[in-house]
């Protein structure tokens, strides 16, 4: 019973612990950019939670106030927001998109992160020095 409690008390700390990096990193490299110190996020359910917590990240309701979409599958957007700039939560989504400026995922348990040059052109956006080695 003990190996019970332990086990789904570390799995709760494991999975919390990925969030906050997940939040961090979002933190951290959308406002680099967009040159923004507040973004506007419309985002699927699975980001949602992680987003809340922010104080830099807003939610919006509806992605048509939004200056970005993060979501695991743009197919599962509106598709008259499919124009909207595109942060994808998995690869095989931010290869299929083209307004995919970039990709977070987890691979073999370590966070991956893209950045699509010709999409970050593509809406005026630049990369920062610091986040040049993640370009594709």
């Amino acid at each position: 019973m003990i190996k019970y409690l332990l086990f789904s008390f570390l799995l709760t700390f494991v999975l919390s612990a990925n969030e906050n990096y997940e939040l961090k990193l979002y933190e951290k490299v959308l406002p680099s950019i967009f040159k923004s110190k507040n973004i506007s996020v419309y985002t699927d359910t699975y980001n949602k939670t992680i987003l809340e917590k922010s104080l830099i990240i807003q939610i919006k309701e509806t992605c048509h106030s939004a200056d970005l979409i993060i979501a695991k599958k743009i197919t599962n957007i509106d598709p008259i927001c499919r124009e909207i700039p595109y942060f994808s939560t998995s690869y095989r989504s931010y290869i299929n998109s083209t307004n995919s400026i970039g990709a977070f995922y987890w691979r073999k348990g370590r966070p991956q992160l893209k950045l699509n040059i010709k999409a970050i052109k593509k809406f005026n956006l630049t990369i920062p020095e610091n986040l040049k080695k993640y370009a594709q």
